[in-house]
């Protein structure tokens, strides 16, 4: 009976054991299965994107500060000082002022660094292991996992030391997890304290050391872990820290410096440099002993940084860090168009981010938005590849913005009308008066105002256009009749309110229009007036393009700069609802620009003390400027 008793517990234990085996053994191949799935995903072993080369052009101006910044994330050979030395000593640049730089001769960037990093407002560059410095994964190893080498993922000695600390001191003091496993958790799983995902971080810890070599998984730590947070920008991967925090390829560093970075990575946060600068000294200094101890660093103790050094190197990461070239460097990198140079991206995105930081106070509580089209005169459609476009709210859906979503346009289609009134036989040398005029219409009487009263009784219609005065344009167009352009304003504005004699207010701009909309009514406006300037219906200098190309007789005159003041740039400003809707449109003869600054979000109670000269006209000039390109004048072809 007893043998019979046994002999069916050994029975139900084998099948026990057996159902145990096939459970864990279908979790292993359940879990391998998943983790090369995600191994496939994250492209562990990928390389970076190069983008197209940038063109700075002889005979332009860029800000040093510009080009400087932009360098340091380009595929370079050189550091960065290096470059700039040899390009003032072999004359191909000149120092125009303390922030200006002279371009002698033309100069080819090397490519922008193509960003990894998938998640917003993030960069990661990812480096081969041979160009990370001996002293960086060394040192990792010997202060994060220094039996590294020799495991297979999980290292049995260091998990019962761990556990032996704990059972001592009663908590949990010590960890076990070596880089391996500590790779599998930061790539593919929570830092949630649970067996299954501690279980999981093992099996994938096993799995990486059986497909990957050691190197490759000290090369993929370093590409993926988190090196803290500047201007707002999610640093990951050591080639993104050392650009950022030293400004450094990573086989530049020195030994200390690479000391500095691996002791961050204990607590990205705790031990950040702008904050809490005491605590990564304390954190550095024993790293670097340790790394001496093990003969990992071949510097001497000069190579030791002192607190003056370490005060220089924190005030330069504060003013960094309350500046945007890094925020522009990111944005750069998600662009994927190419009619823009990178470099002029990058000048562009600088730009929007420097005449915000100028209207800070007036627009302070008040949720700003820019809108930026650029295309080419050639394009048909808005999908055409010569376009370029920007939303500031990189959150939101970017062809939405431009394409659909509607902003009232203000003074930027008078250009279009006065073109009409020279159609019907007006001149620009022909008076008109600027005493206040009054329309009966069927809702009531309507009186138009301009902003500023003109002090004589009748001015040129090429002065009231280029001031953009309301008053003249109206008196003009009841003359010519309201039913007589009608469909000539149709042709330009299918949206149109008819009759136009009862919304008169059409054509001071109380239409709305997306930025796309505007551009391609724009461009029939000027293909039509071109072929009039051809046909000999007037010449260039009798037509409005070239009366408004005069950025000192125009409305910016007063914030133009003598660069803008000098050339023949087409540009008309517009501004309404109390300056929630600002605008500057430009044309070079190649190239239509339409910038729109104001509030798509919540209006009520809101004004802004802005107008398009001041918002978006300042950033189109600072663009146009600096981006490295001569400015090119209106023509037509």
């Amino acid at each position: 009976m007893n043998k019979m008793i046994l002999i069916r517990l050994v029975k139900i234990v084998g099948l026990c054991a057996a159902a145990i085996t096939v459970g864990v053994v279908a979790y292993v191949v359940i879990v391998v299965n998943e983790i090369q799935l995600k191994l496939d995903e994250r492209n562990i072993v990928s390389n970076s994107i190069d983008n197209q080369k940038s063109i700075v052009e002889d005979g332009s101006l860029i800000k040093k500060s510009d080009f400087l910044n932009y360098m340091i994330f380009t595929k370079r050979d050189h550091s960065v000082e290096n470059i700039y030395n040899k390009l003032i000593t072999d004359e191909k640049i000149e120092k125009e002022n303390w922030n200006k730089l002279n371009i002698k001769k033309q100069l080819e960037l090397p490519p922008f660094i193509g960003n990894d990093c998938k998640r917003y407002r993030c960069l990661q560059y990812r480096s081969k292991f041979e160009n990370i410095p001996s002293a960086l994964w060394k040192g990792l190893i010997g202060i994060e996992d220094n039996r590294f080498l020799e495991h297979d993922g999980v290292d049995h000695i260091s998990i019962l030391r761990a556990f032996i600390a704990d059972l001592k001191a009663m908590k949990l003091v010590q960890g076990g997890s070596t880089l391996t496993m500590q790779l599998a958790k930061n790539l593919f799983l929570t830092t949630e304290k649970k067996l299954e995902r501690k279980l999981r971080e093992v099996i994938y810890a096993f799995y990486i050391e059986y497909k990957i070599p050691k190197e490759e998984i000290l090369t993929t730590y370093l590409n993926e872990v988190f090196w803290g947070v500047i201007q707002g920008v999610y640093i990951k991967g050591v080639k993104s820290a050392s650009l950022i925090y030293f400004d450094k390829l990573p086989e530049e560093l020195t030994d200390y410096e690479a000391a500095m970075l691996i002791g961050m990575l204990k607590g990205p946060y705790f031990y950040s440099p702008i904050n809490h600068l005491d605590r990564l000294k304390k954190r550095t200094s024993v790293v670097f002993k340790r790394l001496k101890e093990l003969s990992l660093v071949t510097q001497k103790e000069e190579a030791v940084w002192d607190d003056e050094v370490w005060n220089s190197w924190q005030e330069k990461l504060l003013i960094k860090n309350k500046q945007t070239y890094i925020r522009s460097i990111y944005i750069t990198s998600k662009s994927k168009n190419d009619f823009i140079e990178p470099f002029e991206k990058f000048v562009f995105y600088e730009s929007v981010k420097n005449i915000q930081e100028k209207l800070k106070k007036q627009t302070e509580g008040i949720d700003v938005a820019i809108k930026f089209l650029a295309i080419d005169s050639s394009c048909e459609s808005f999908d055409c590849d010569n376009t370029f476009y920007y939303y500031s709210k990189l959150e939101r859906n970017l062809e939405k913005a431009i394409s659909t979503e509607k902003h009232q346009v203000g003074s930027v289609l008078k250009p279009i009308i006065y073109e009409q009134f020279i159609e019907l036989g007006k001149k620009l040398s022909d008076k008109v008066s600027t005493k206040p005029i009054t329309l009966n219409l069927v809702s009531g009487k309507w009186t138009p105002k301009d902003a500023s009263r003109v002090k004589v009784d009748e001015v040129e219609l090429r002065y009231a256009i280029k001031k953009s005065k309301n008053i003249p344009i109206v008196r003009i167009a009841k003359e010519v009749g309201f039913d007589v352009l009608e469909p000539r304003l149709k042709e330009y504005f299918p949206n149109l309110l008819i009759p136009l004699s009862e919304y008169p207010a059409q054509i001071l701009g109380a239409i709305e229009m997306s930025l796309s909309q505007l551009s391609f009514s724009y461009l029939k406006y000027f293909k039509k007036t071109c072929q009039n300037i051809k046909d000999g219906v007037y010449t260039f200098e009798e037509s409005i393009l070239y009366e408004l190309s005069k950025a000192n007789e125009t409305t910016v005159s007063r914030v133009s700069n003598e660069v803008m003041k000098n050339v023949l740039i087409f540009g008309k400003t517009g501004t309404t609802n109390n300056g929630l809707d600002n605008w500057y449109i430009a044309f070079d003869g190649k190239v239509f620009y339409a910038i729109w600054f104001g509030v798509d979000s919540d209006r009520k109670d809101k004004k802004l003390r802005l107008a398009g000269a001041t918002s978006a006209y300042r950033i189109f000039q600072d663009f146009q400027t600096n981006r490295g390109k001569q400015i090119y004048e209106l023509y037509c072809h």
